[in-house]
């Protein structure tokens, strides 16, 4: 038997009903067996029943402890839960059957599409040259991005054949859509694309410091491998979308599809099934990638450690880096920021607005004169008032609150403080000693240098339990103010360093968020989940942007508007955040036009793209934060009405067109 036969006898066998259900099964084995096994080994996961900071059995009368020795218990107690908590998320299974199950549901999938044995031979000869290379310092790189590259191309190439499978029904929306995904192959456009973006994945694990601490790589990994990811396939989807429609309009090819007949309904969702069908398997091939790849990294040694979750000290404890990434970086946390004195509702305020404004005009009875320049105005005080609540001169205080942490309490974790200020010119070298109190009396002192973030942990002992005793010995005008508190974290904030008394020689002031306090509610994984469908529906309002536009204006032009619609989507958010400090009236109060018709445009814009820009699901999910389940949907139900207004504006468009003249020749 020659090689051509061996092979065509090969390809009849992995075709054959028989090989697919015998190899669905074997597939299936294997993942049950390896997650099993992973939960029998991790039954017991070393360090847990090691003790750590753990309270004593034997615990005092509670009657005879003093407020001290119940904060102290209470701090020991929250710092065993919380190293407890870490090793439990050590042995966690979910994640080893997550991989196990996408592994396994990529191999059925390849199995059924009579390609097993075919993709066998490619992993066994991509090990056969990656291996030995990854044995060999000087070309262990290199090894690492051509079995990533490999890899990636080959879930690409199974996705994109899955896809034309589910896109096999009859009918012109799938035929099309069946189209579009050759298309994306064979253009030059979208193929150099994904060429970039599978090589550039691959090789971005080597760009990692091993030097740094390992939640700095985690949190790096995650934050270029999603950011280079969602941009690169929103550049992609801009260009391969215009490209789609305005070709086959340049060269005629659309004669023969509306002829068949197709509806301009069903040509545009067609084209738009389609590129939302490439990216999706794009975006699945990265975030298989990404999510692998940051487990790997969690089992990595942490700063101070000689294995993972083995502290170098060999004492069990859990180093500083190992904490700082489980309870920071892989978790979900809920963020609380400190609430404002007023609002721009609040009579007071408006009251003494008014009166600012008469005073003025009693100098210039022009100033405020239409309504528009008194609602400015009145913006402008209300911005300025925040701006002054948040700033603190050298050697005074302000008090802060939080409000909503009684949860946070109840499960008694430990609270996460990240603060930022800014004074002077924020010079990396000018440092200033600021404190912070916190009402069970504890206190931090931090040395911050502006314009650089710096983070904390607080104890559940300073948020606010107001009991029943203190109400009743509470003065009854004064109970109302007092059950407000509860629940709520209550800090005084020092310009200065409250123990030694050296006061800063500047004011400091909090951005907007610049207080923070968060605590984990769950694991990162749904947040990772949620984050990469809020990036494809993100992509898919992308994709009917660039189609509508493309339905009117020619390649270049519709390139330009739905990358302007793109660049304003994303940049909504810092549009609303530059639009609050910047100023329409001059240092005598008198209104500048052009100024005041930019920050109209500029609010018009940022608010017409707001909900958009609140998702932020990179951000998030890099700095441990939850996407909230409400949070998602209200997003994409945003983003569903907008781009099916956008459809329904590029089909009546689309039905306008004369998208041929017979010359008669």
């Amino acid at each position: 038997m020659t090689f051509r036969e061996r092979l065509g006898a090969a390809n009849r066998l992995q075709r054959s009903r028989v090989f697919k259900i015998v190899a669905t099964i074997v597939i299936a084995v294997a993942a049950i067996a390896t997650v099993s096994t992973y939960v029998v080994r991790q039954t017991v996961p070393a360090g847990l029943g090691q003790d750590q900071t753990a309270v004593p059995d034997a615990r005092p009368d509670e009657e005879e402890l003093t407020e001290v020795d119940r904060a102290y218990l209470s701090a020991l107690e929250t710092s065993r839960r919380t190293i407890e908590g870490v090793f439990r998320a050590q042995a966690d299974w979910k994640s080893v059957a997550f991989g196990a199950g996408a592994v396994a549901a990529m191999s059925i999938a390849v199995v059924w599409l009579g390609l097993g044995l075919t993709y066998l031979g490619l992993l066994a000869a991509a090990g056969a040259v990656g291996y030995p290379l990854m044995r060999f310092d000087a070309t262990a790189t290199v090894g690492q991005v051509f079995l990533g590259i490999v890899s990636l191309t080959a879930s690409f190439a199974a996705l994109l054949q899955l896809a034309r499978v589910l896109l096999s029904h009859p009918g012109p929306v799938s035929s099309i859509a069946r189209v579009v995904l050759d298309e994306a192959v064979r253009m030059k456009i979208s193929l150099v694309f994904i060429v970039i973006l599978i090589i550039g994945l691959s090789a971005l694990p080597n760009a990692l410091d091993a030097d740094q601490p390992l939640r700095y790589r985690v949190q790096s990994f995650m934050s270029f491998s999603t950011g280079l990811s969602f941009w690169t396939i929103a550049i992609l989807t801009l260009l391969f979308a215009a490209a789609t429609v305005t070709f086959e309009q340049r060269d005629k090819i659309i004669w023969q599809t509306m002829t068949k007949p197709v509806s301009a309904a069903k040509y545009i969702l067609g084209k738009w099934v389609g590129v939302c069908a490439i990216n999706a398997i794009l975006l699945a091939v990265c975030a298989s990638g990404i999510f692998l790849f940051v487990e790997y990294l969690r089992d990595q040694p942490a700063l101070g450690e000689r294995a993972a979750f083995v502290s170098g000290m060999g004492d069990g404890a859990l180093t500083e880096d190992r904490i700082l990434l489980e309870t920071q970086v892989l978790t979900s946390r809920v963020s609380v920021f400190n609430e404002e004195p007023f609002t721009r509702s609040t009579p007071a305020f408006l009251e003494g607005a008014e009166q600012f404004i008469r005073d003025r005009q009693a100098l210039d009875e022009r100033f405020g004169a239409t309504g528009a320049e008194r609602a400015k105005i009145i913006d402008d005080l209300y911005t300025g008032a925040i701006t002054e609540y948040r700033s603190i001169e050298p050697g005074n205080s302000e008090r802060y609150i939080f409000r909503g942490l009684g949860k946070a309490r109840e499960r008694g974790v430990l609270l996460n403080f990240r603060h930022r200020i800014d004074a002077g010119s924020n010079r990396p070298d000018e440092f200033y000693e600021v404190t912070f109190e916190f009402t069970d009396g504890s206190r931090l002192i931090q040395r911050m240098s502006g314009g650089y973030w710096h983070a904390a942990r607080v104890y559940p002992t300073a948020i606010y339990e107001v009991t029943d005793k203190m109400l009743a010995e509470t003065e009854p005008d004064r109970r109302g103010a007092l059950r407000d508190l509860d629940g709520a974290l209550v800090m005084q904030v020092i310009n200065a360093d409250a123990e030694t008394g050296l006061v800063n020689r500047d004011t400091i002031t909090f951005p907007p968020e610049g207080l923070e306090i968060s605590y984990p509610v769950g694991s990162y994984r749904l947040n990772f989940v949620r984050a990469m469908f809020v990036l494809w529906a993100k992509l898919a309002f992308l994709a009917i942007v660039a189609i509508w536009a493309s339905t009117f204006l020619s390649f270049p032009v519709a390139c330009v508007v739905a990358f302007g619609v793109f660049l304003a989507a994303e940049g909504s958010g810092y549009l609303r955040q530059s639009v609050e400090s910047f100023a329409t009236t001059n240092q005598q109060g008198q209104v500048q036009i052009f100024n005041l018709i930019a920050a109209s445009v500029t609010r018009v814009v940022a608010g017409a793209f707001s909900l958009y820009a609140d998702l932020r699901p990179t951000k998030r999910l890099v700095q441990g934060q939850l996407i909230p389940v409400s949070s998602v949907l209200s997003g994409a139900a945003f983003i569903a009405a907008t781009s099916a207004a956008l459809y329904l504006a590029a089909v009546v468009t689309f039905r306008r067109r004369e998208l041929a003249t017979y010359s008669g020749r």
